[in-house]
């Protein structure tokens, strides 16, 4: 064996190393990126929702009117938003937008009721609860995808060439 063999061997070692982990990565960042992209189709979906009533109600109260703007304001950080990459501003402005729109929905389901009856007809509530459980549990199943692709960007030898190869920490929602 020449004098070259163990530094040769020691080499290879670290690269396959280095490429397992980056592939690795590249797959958490698909998962990830599929993930999110499944929380905002679930989230898009409050919008008509929302739009659908309005056209069905004759005269537009206030609260309907603040809900819809909620629900547009979350449809347009989702257009912002980058469908083919997991972006830190857009991720967030989405939360953001997401949280609007739930402190609305709790604004107006908690209004007193008037003559004409509730604010909030009963198949809307249920239309809600069915849209908000599966927006939980893709946001869930989002946050869980992220999580491990930010620990996998922790990990050694990853943590030392993320800066060369684009990776970074991606926000939760």
């Amino acid at each position: 064996m020449g004098e070259w063999f163990w530094p040769v061997l020691l080499g290879v070692f670290v690269l396959c190393w280095c490429l397992g982990a980056l592939n690795r990565l590249r797959r958490l960042r698909r998962q990830a990126l599929a993930s999110v992209q499944k929380l905002f189709a679930q989230l898009a979906e409050f919008r008509p929702l929302f739009e659908r009533r309005l056209q069905d109600a004759a005269p537009a109260q206030p609260q309907w009117l603040e809900l819809l703007a909620a629900a547009r304001q979350l449809d347009v950080a989702l257009q912002s938003a980058s469908h083919t990459s997991l972006d830190d501003a857009a991720i967030r402005s989405t939360s953001q937008a997401m949280e609007g729109l739930q402190r609305c929905w709790a604004a107006v389901s908690d209004a007193p009721q008037d003559l004409a009856g509730e604010v909030l007809p009963p198949e809307l509530r249920t239309q809600w609860g069915v849209l908000s459980h599966r927006m939980l549990a893709a946001r869930a199943n989002a946050n869980q995808d992220v999580a491990a692709y930010n620990q996998a960007i922790a990990q050694i030898p990853v943590r030392w060439l993320a800066p060369v190869v684009p990776f970074a920490a991606v926000a939760y929602f």
